[in-house]
Protein backbone atom coordinates (compact mmCIF):
# COMPACT_ATOMS: atom_id res chain seq x y z
CA UNK A 1 0.00 0.00 0.00
CA UNK A 2 0.95 3.34 -0.65
CA UNK A 3 1.86 5.16 2.26
CA UNK A 4 0.04 8.18 0.73
CA UNK A 5 -2.92 6.39 1.55
CA UNK A 6 -1.81 6.15 5.41
CA UNK A 7 -3.71 9.30 6.18
CA UNK A 8 -6.90 8.11 5.17
CA UNK A 9 -7.09 5.09 7.39
CA UNK A 10 -5.59 7.01 10.26
CA UNK A 11 -8.78 9.27 10.00
CA UNK A 12 -10.78 6.40 9.66
CA UNK A 13 -9.21 4.55 12.91
CA UNK A 14 -9.95 8.51 14.52
CA UNK A 15 -13.50 7.57 13.83
CA UNK A 16 -13.51 4.17 15.23
CA UNK A 17 -12.23 5.18 18.51
CA UNK A 18 -14.84 7.83 18.59
CA UNK A 19 -17.67 5.06 17.56
CA UNK A 20 -18.52 7.43 14.87
CA UNK A 21 -17.42 5.14 12.04
CA UNK A 22 -20.38 4.29 9.24
CA UNK A 23 -20.75 1.89 6.40
CA UNK A 24 -20.04 4.80 3.88
CA UNK A 25 -16.71 5.41 6.01
CA UNK A 26 -15.71 2.00 5.47
CA UNK A 27 -16.26 1.93 1.79
CA UNK A 28 -14.51 4.74 1.20
CA UNK A 29 -11.13 2.91 2.94
CA UNK A 30 -11.92 -0.45 2.12
CA UNK A 31 -9.87 -0.54 -0.92
CA UNK A 32 -6.57 0.82 1.32
CA UNK A 33 -7.40 -1.59 4.26
CA UNK A 34 -7.48 -4.16 1.30
CA UNK A 35 -3.67 -3.04 0.34
CA UNK A 36 -2.26 -3.38 4.25
CA UNK A 37 0.73 -5.11 5.22
CA UNK A 38 2.03 -5.84 8.60
CA UNK A 39 4.33 -2.84 8.85
CA UNK A 40 1.23 -0.61 7.75
CA UNK A 41 -0.81 -1.44 10.88
CA UNK A 42 2.23 -0.53 13.08
CA UNK A 43 2.83 2.43 11.16
CA UNK A 44 -0.82 3.58 11.96
CA UNK A 45 -0.99 2.76 15.57
CA UNK A 46 2.55 4.15 16.50
CA UNK A 47 1.34 7.09 14.46
CA UNK A 48 -1.34 7.51 17.57
CA UNK A 49 0.87 7.10 20.29
CA UNK A 50 3.58 9.64 19.03
CA UNK A 51 0.55 12.00 18.93
CA UNK A 52 -0.30 11.79 22.47
CA UNK A 53 -2.80 9.00 23.14
CA UNK A 54 -2.30 7.19 26.18
CA UNK A 55 -1.57 3.35 25.70
CA UNK A 56 -4.99 2.52 27.51
CA UNK A 57 -6.89 4.76 25.09
CA UNK A 58 -5.53 3.20 21.87
CA UNK A 59 -6.42 -0.63 23.82
CA UNK A 60 -10.02 0.65 24.43
CA UNK A 61 -10.46 0.86 20.60
CA UNK A 62 -7.40 -1.36 19.63
CA UNK A 63 -9.85 -4.51 19.10
CA UNK A 64 -12.16 -2.43 16.59
CA UNK A 65 -9.59 -1.59 14.40
CA UNK A 66 -8.21 -5.29 14.34
CA UNK A 67 -11.82 -6.53 13.69
CA UNK A 68 -11.65 -4.23 10.67
CA UNK A 69 -8.41 -5.05 9.60
CA UNK A 70 -8.81 -9.23 10.32
CA UNK A 71 -10.02 -10.34 6.72
CA UNK A 72 -6.74 -8.94 5.21
CA UNK A 73 -4.20 -10.05 8.61
CA UNK A 74 -5.42 -13.52 8.24
CA UNK A 75 -4.21 -13.96 4.92
CA UNK A 76 -0.60 -12.70 5.26
CA UNK A 77 1.61 -16.04 4.75
CA UNK A 78 4.67 -16.49 6.84
CA UNK A 79 6.91 -19.33 7.87
CA UNK A 80 8.03 -20.22 10.96
CA UNK A 81 11.41 -21.32 11.09
CA UNK A 82 11.56 -25.06 12.73
CA UNK A 83 13.06 -25.54 15.99
CA UNK A 84 13.03 -21.21 15.84
CA UNK A 85 12.45 -18.90 19.18
CA UNK A 86 9.29 -17.99 17.06
CA UNK A 87 8.14 -21.35 17.29
CA UNK A 88 8.58 -22.02 20.29
CA UNK A 89 6.41 -19.21 20.89
CA UNK A 90 4.03 -20.38 18.94
CA UNK A 91 3.82 -23.55 20.74
CA UNK A 92 3.81 -22.16 24.21
CA UNK A 93 0.78 -20.21 22.58
CA UNK A 94 -1.25 -23.68 21.21
CA UNK A 95 -0.41 -25.02 24.44
CA UNK A 96 -2.14 -22.06 26.35
CA UNK A 97 -4.93 -22.36 24.10
CA UNK A 98 -6.01 -26.04 24.89
CA UNK A 99 -5.77 -25.39 28.48
CA UNK A 100 -8.18 -22.19 28.35
CA UNK A 101 -10.15 -24.93 26.22
CA UNK A 102 -10.09 -27.41 29.37
CA UNK A 103 -11.28 -24.65 31.82
CA UNK A 104 -14.06 -24.00 29.10
CA UNK A 105 -15.20 -27.64 29.91
CA UNK A 106 -14.77 -27.46 33.41
CA UNK A 107 -16.71 -24.42 33.48
CA UNK A 108 -19.69 -26.17 31.39
CA UNK A 109 -19.82 -28.78 34.31
CA UNK A 110 -20.78 -25.88 36.75
CA UNK A 111 -16.76 -25.84 37.34
CA UNK A 112 -17.92 -22.50 38.79
CA UNK A 113 -19.68 -24.27 42.47
CA UNK A 114 -15.96 -26.05 42.63
CA UNK A 115 -13.59 -23.39 43.36
CA UNK A 116 -11.01 -24.62 44.65
CA UNK A 117 -10.09 -26.91 41.65
CA UNK A 118 -10.84 -23.75 39.15
CA UNK A 119 -8.49 -21.62 41.67
CA UNK A 120 -5.45 -24.35 40.20
CA UNK A 121 -6.31 -24.22 36.99
CA UNK A 122 -6.26 -20.68 36.41
CA UNK A 123 -2.97 -20.40 38.96
CA UNK A 124 -1.39 -22.99 36.30
CA UNK A 125 -1.60 -19.96 33.67
CA UNK A 126 0.79 -18.04 35.55
CA UNK A 127 3.12 -19.85 33.75
CA UNK A 128 2.37 -17.95 30.52
CA UNK A 129 3.92 -14.80 32.59
CA UNK A 130 7.70 -16.46 31.05
CA UNK A 131 6.13 -16.18 27.38
CA UNK A 132 5.58 -12.62 28.26
CA UNK A 133 8.90 -11.48 29.60
CA UNK A 134 10.59 -13.29 27.00
CA UNK A 135 8.37 -10.91 24.41
CA UNK A 136 9.45 -7.79 26.31
CA UNK A 137 13.27 -8.59 26.49
CA UNK A 138 14.38 -10.55 23.56
CA UNK A 139 11.95 -9.97 21.02
CA UNK A 140 10.93 -6.15 21.09
CA UNK A 141 14.26 -5.22 21.64
CA UNK A 142 15.78 -6.27 18.10
CA UNK A 143 12.27 -5.20 16.08
CA UNK A 144 12.95 -1.81 17.71
CA UNK A 145 16.30 -1.45 16.53
CA UNK A 146 14.85 -2.55 12.67
CA UNK A 147 12.36 0.36 12.72
CA UNK A 148 11.19 3.11 14.24
CA UNK A 149 7.31 2.31 14.18
CA UNK A 150 8.54 -1.10 16.10
CA UNK A 151 8.65 1.50 19.30
CA UNK A 152 4.48 0.58 18.87
CA UNK A 153 5.07 -2.33 20.74
CA UNK A 154 5.05 -1.27 24.21
CA UNK A 155 1.37 -1.45 24.07
CA UNK A 156 1.73 -5.05 23.35
CA UNK A 157 3.57 -4.37 26.42
CA UNK A 158 0.65 -2.71 28.06
CA UNK A 159 -1.43 -5.64 27.02
CA UNK A 160 0.76 -7.87 28.87
CA UNK A 161 0.14 -6.00 32.20
CA UNK A 162 -3.97 -6.41 31.66
CA UNK A 163 -3.62 -9.62 31.17
CA UNK A 164 -1.31 -10.75 34.31
CA UNK A 165 -3.78 -8.23 36.64
CA UNK A 166 -6.70 -9.74 35.39
CA UNK A 167 -5.48 -13.30 35.85
CA UNK A 168 -4.51 -11.95 39.77
CA UNK A 169 -7.72 -10.63 40.44
CA UNK A 170 -9.44 -14.01 39.42
CA UNK A 171 -7.24 -16.12 41.28
CA UNK A 172 -8.42 -13.20 44.33
CA UNK A 173 -12.08 -13.36 43.38
CA UNK A 174 -12.16 -16.85 43.58
CA UNK A 175 -11.56 -16.69 47.45
CA UNK A 176 -13.22 -13.93 48.40
CA UNK A 177 -15.66 -12.44 45.88
CA UNK A 178 -19.50 -13.45 44.89
CA UNK A 179 -20.31 -15.71 41.39
CA UNK A 180 -20.98 -12.24 39.32
CA UNK A 181 -18.14 -10.82 39.99
CA UNK A 182 -16.18 -14.28 39.71
CA UNK A 183 -17.89 -14.51 35.80
CA UNK A 184 -17.24 -10.93 35.36
CA UNK A 185 -13.17 -11.49 35.56
CA UNK A 186 -14.01 -15.05 33.70
CA UNK A 187 -14.95 -13.19 30.78
CA UNK A 188 -12.76 -10.14 30.93
CA UNK A 189 -9.44 -12.86 31.30
CA UNK A 190 -10.91 -14.89 28.36
CA UNK A 191 -11.11 -12.02 26.16
CA UNK A 192 -7.60 -10.51 26.83
CA UNK A 193 -5.88 -13.73 27.33
CA UNK A 194 -7.22 -14.96 23.58
CA UNK A 195 -7.33 -11.61 22.08
CA UNK A 196 -3.49 -11.39 22.72
CA UNK A 197 -2.90 -14.31 21.32
CA UNK A 198 -4.29 -13.57 18.35
CA UNK A 199 -2.36 -10.15 17.89
CA UNK A 200 0.88 -12.15 18.42
CA UNK A 201 -0.07 -14.65 14.98
CA UNK A 202 -1.80 -12.01 13.22
CA UNK A 203 0.51 -9.14 13.30
CA UNK A 204 3.73 -9.59 15.76
CA UNK A 205 4.98 -13.01 14.46
CA UNK A 206 4.83 -12.13 10.73
CA UNK A 207 6.85 -8.89 11.59
CA UNK A 208 9.95 -11.35 12.68
CA UNK A 209 10.79 -12.19 8.93
CA UNK A 210 12.55 -8.91 9.28
CA UNK A 211 15.08 -10.37 11.14
CA UNK A 212 17.99 -12.16 10.24
CA UNK A 213 18.91 -15.86 10.68
CA UNK A 214 21.80 -15.24 13.64
CA UNK A 215 19.49 -12.79 15.25
CA UNK A 216 16.90 -15.46 15.19
CA UNK A 217 19.57 -17.86 16.58
CA UNK A 218 20.64 -15.01 19.03
CA UNK A 219 16.82 -15.06 20.31
CA UNK A 220 16.33 -18.96 21.06
CA UNK A 221 19.75 -18.85 22.90
CA UNK A 222 18.61 -15.91 25.06
CA UNK A 223 15.41 -17.69 25.75
CA UNK A 224 16.91 -20.17 27.53
CA UNK A 225 17.77 -17.72 30.58
CA UNK A 226 14.03 -17.39 31.06
CA UNK A 227 12.64 -20.79 30.14
CA UNK A 228 9.35 -22.01 28.06
CA UNK A 229 5.94 -22.34 29.22
CA UNK A 230 3.51 -25.45 28.75
CA UNK A 231 6.19 -26.92 26.73
CA UNK A 232 9.28 -29.31 27.29
CA UNK A 233 12.80 -27.38 27.18
CA UNK A 234 13.98 -27.40 23.79
CA UNK A 235 17.37 -28.64 23.10
CA UNK A 236 20.18 -26.00 23.96
CA UNK A 237 22.24 -25.16 20.99
CA UNK A 238 24.68 -22.01 21.09
CA UNK A 239 26.08 -19.17 18.57
CA UNK A 240 29.62 -18.69 18.31
CA UNK A 241 30.47 -16.34 21.45
CA UNK A 242 31.90 -12.59 21.34
CA UNK A 243 35.44 -12.47 21.49
CA UNK A 244 36.33 -10.99 24.88
CA UNK A 245 39.17 -8.55 24.57
CA UNK A 246 42.91 -9.94 25.52
CA UNK A 247 44.23 -6.75 27.06
CA UNK A 248 46.09 -8.03 29.86
CA UNK A 249 44.96 -4.53 32.17
CA UNK A 250 41.66 -3.15 31.20
CA UNK A 251 40.67 -0.58 33.59
CA UNK A 252 43.66 1.55 34.69
CA UNK A 253 43.25 4.15 37.89
CA UNK A 254 45.10 5.58 40.98
CA UNK A 255 43.28 3.01 43.18
CA UNK A 256 44.24 0.19 40.75
CA UNK A 257 44.55 -2.31 37.79
CA UNK A 258 41.70 -5.18 36.94
CA UNK A 259 41.82 -7.23 33.89
CA UNK A 260 38.96 -7.43 31.94
CA UNK A 261 38.33 -11.12 33.71
CA UNK A 262 38.78 -9.78 37.15
CA UNK A 263 36.61 -6.44 36.31
CA UNK A 264 33.95 -9.05 35.23
CA UNK A 265 33.52 -11.13 37.89
CA UNK A 266 33.74 -8.20 40.39
CA UNK A 267 30.45 -6.56 38.90
CA UNK A 268 29.02 -9.71 38.72
CA UNK A 269 30.09 -10.76 42.36
CA UNK A 270 27.96 -7.87 43.59
CA UNK A 271 24.67 -8.49 44.83
CA UNK A 272 23.10 -5.95 43.04
CA UNK A 273 21.26 -5.66 39.87
CA UNK A 274 23.35 -2.93 37.95
CA UNK A 275 21.98 -1.10 34.65
CA UNK A 276 23.71 1.28 32.52
CA UNK A 277 22.00 3.94 30.30
CA UNK A 278 24.28 6.75 28.24
CA UNK A 279 23.66 10.29 28.26
CA UNK A 280 21.83 9.31 24.91
CA UNK A 281 19.37 7.24 26.93
CA UNK A 282 20.30 4.24 25.70
CA UNK A 283 21.20 0.77 27.82
CA UNK A 284 24.56 0.42 27.37
CA UNK A 285 25.16 -2.59 30.26
CA UNK A 286 23.93 -4.60 32.96
CA UNK A 287 26.23 -6.79 34.89
CA UNK A 288 25.01 -10.59 35.92
CA UNK A 289 24.25 -11.47 38.95
CA UNK A 290 23.99 -14.78 40.88
CA UNK A 291 20.46 -13.79 41.31
CA UNK A 292 18.47 -11.50 38.92
CA UNK A 293 15.14 -9.72 40.20
CA UNK A 294 14.17 -7.97 36.80
CA UNK A 295 14.90 -10.25 33.28
CA UNK A 296 17.50 -8.72 31.43
CA UNK A 297 18.90 -10.00 27.88
CA UNK A 298 20.99 -9.14 25.53
CA UNK A 299 18.76 -7.93 22.91
CA UNK A 300 17.91 -4.61 25.24
CA UNK A 301 21.60 -3.15 24.59
CA UNK A 302 21.44 -0.42 22.43
CA UNK A 303 17.45 -0.14 23.51
CA UNK A 304 15.83 3.33 24.30
CA UNK A 305 15.50 2.96 28.09
CA UNK A 306 11.79 4.28 28.10
CA UNK A 307 11.11 1.09 25.78
CA UNK A 308 12.68 -1.04 28.57
CA UNK A 309 9.37 0.06 31.02
CA UNK A 310 5.87 -1.00 30.72
CA UNK A 311 3.72 2.25 29.21
CA UNK A 312 2.17 3.20 32.58
CA UNK A 313 5.58 3.53 34.47
CA UNK A 314 7.00 5.70 31.43
CA UNK A 315 6.22 9.34 33.31
CA UNK A 316 8.00 8.64 36.01
CA UNK A 317 11.21 7.02 34.08
CA UNK A 318 10.90 10.18 32.01
CA UNK A 319 10.61 12.53 34.98
CA UNK A 320 13.72 11.19 36.62
CA UNK A 321 15.77 11.37 33.52
CA UNK A 322 14.44 14.93 32.74
CA UNK A 323 15.38 16.04 36.37
CA UNK A 324 19.15 14.45 36.02
CA UNK A 325 19.89 16.46 32.85
CA UNK A 326 18.68 19.23 34.34
CA UNK A 327 21.05 19.03 37.19
CA UNK A 328 18.23 19.10 39.25
CA UNK A 329 18.30 15.97 41.04
CA UNK A 330 21.33 13.57 41.18
CA UNK A 331 19.36 10.46 43.06
CA UNK A 332 16.16 8.80 42.71
CA UNK A 333 15.54 6.05 45.41
CA UNK A 334 12.42 3.40 46.00
CA UNK A 335 11.62 0.33 47.97
CA UNK A 336 9.24 -1.91 47.13
CA UNK A 337 7.96 -5.59 47.65
CA UNK A 338 8.89 -8.22 44.89
CA UNK A 339 8.11 -11.95 45.65
CA UNK A 340 8.41 -11.79 49.19
CA UNK A 341 11.71 -9.58 48.97
CA UNK A 342 12.30 -6.32 49.84
CA UNK A 343 13.58 -4.05 46.88
CA UNK A 344 15.85 -0.83 47.70
CA UNK A 345 16.22 0.51 43.79
CA UNK A 346 17.90 3.36 43.19
CA UNK A 347 18.72 5.81 40.10
CA UNK A 348 21.95 7.79 40.45
CA UNK A 349 22.90 10.10 37.91
CA UNK A 350 26.42 9.87 36.25
CA UNK A 351 28.54 13.27 35.35
CA UNK A 352 31.84 13.78 34.87
CA UNK A 353 34.62 16.71 36.20
CA UNK A 354 32.73 19.30 34.74
CA UNK A 355 29.13 17.78 36.35
CA UNK A 356 27.98 17.52 32.81
CA UNK A 357 25.10 14.44 32.75
CA UNK A 358 26.29 11.32 31.48
CA UNK A 359 24.34 8.68 32.15
CA UNK A 360 22.18 7.16 34.71
CA UNK A 361 22.99 3.94 36.68
CA UNK A 362 19.78 1.79 38.42
CA UNK A 363 20.77 -0.20 41.26
CA UNK A 364 18.27 -3.19 42.64
CA UNK A 365 19.38 -4.31 45.77
CA UNK A 366 17.74 -7.27 48.03
CA UNK A 367 17.73 -5.48 51.45
CA UNK A 368 15.10 -7.85 53.24
CA UNK A 369 17.96 -9.02 55.58
CA UNK A 370 18.73 -5.88 56.48
CA UNK A 371 15.26 -5.20 58.16
CA UNK A 372 15.22 -5.19 61.60
CA UNK A 373 19.20 -5.42 62.69
CA UNK A 374 19.81 -5.06 65.92
CA UNK A 375 23.26 -4.81 67.79
CA UNK A 376 26.30 -5.94 66.07
CA UNK A 377 27.24 -9.47 64.87
CA UNK A 378 31.46 -9.22 65.40
CA UNK A 379 31.67 -13.41 65.41
CA UNK A 380 32.25 -15.97 62.62
CA UNK A 381 29.28 -18.24 62.61
CA UNK A 382 29.10 -19.92 59.27
CA UNK A 383 27.56 -23.49 61.32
Amino acid sequence: MSISHLPELHAYITLLSKQKATPEDFEKVKPYIDELTVMDCFALMDARRLEGESHEFILSYLDRVLLTFYPVLKRIEYTIKEDSFIEHLHFENEAFLKHLDTIKVFLKNDGLKQRNELKVLFEACTVMNVHYLKKENILFPLLEQKKEEFKGLTLMWTLHDQVITTLKQLIHALDHDSDQKVSQLLGQYFFQAVGLVQKENMILFPSTTLLSINEHESMREQSFEYGFAWIETPTFRKIDSIHTPTLDHVYTTQTGVLSFEQLTRFLNLLPLDCTIVDEHDKVIYFNNPKERFFPRSAAVLGRDVVNCHPGHSVHMVMAILEAFKKNERDEATFWINFKGKKLYIQYLAMRDDEGNYKGVVELTQDVSSFIGLEGEKRLLDWE
